[in-house]
């Protein structure tokens, strides 16, 4: 079975880092960015080359409603959330 991690601030830097570094290690991931899409779509890519599924979702973690809408996004979109990275 494969794991789900779900990773807030994700689409650069340490996060986009830790999602390759779940990837290759078989994870699935979530990517969760404030702004930038074009720099969550390329973290996508990347995951997705590595063979695993992944998916960004936009969301504000200062927010409780999007933290909400988040977690039901990422498991709607690839399942349970087996880890999390709140980066």
């Amino acid at each position: 079975m494969t794991r789900h991690v779900l990773i807030t601030g994700g689409s650069r830097g340490i996060g986009a880092a830790t999602a390759v570094a779940c990837a290759a290690r078989g994870w699935n991931v979530t990517v969760n960015y404030a702004s930038d899409a074009a720099a969550a779509a390329a973290t996508v890519a990347v995951l997705e080359a590595a063979g695993v599924r992944a998916q960004a979702i936009r969301g504000d973690m200062a927010r409780a409603d999007e933290i909400a809408a988040l977690w039901d996004a990422a498991e709607a979109g690839i399942g349970p959330v087996d880890g999390l990275v709140n980066n």
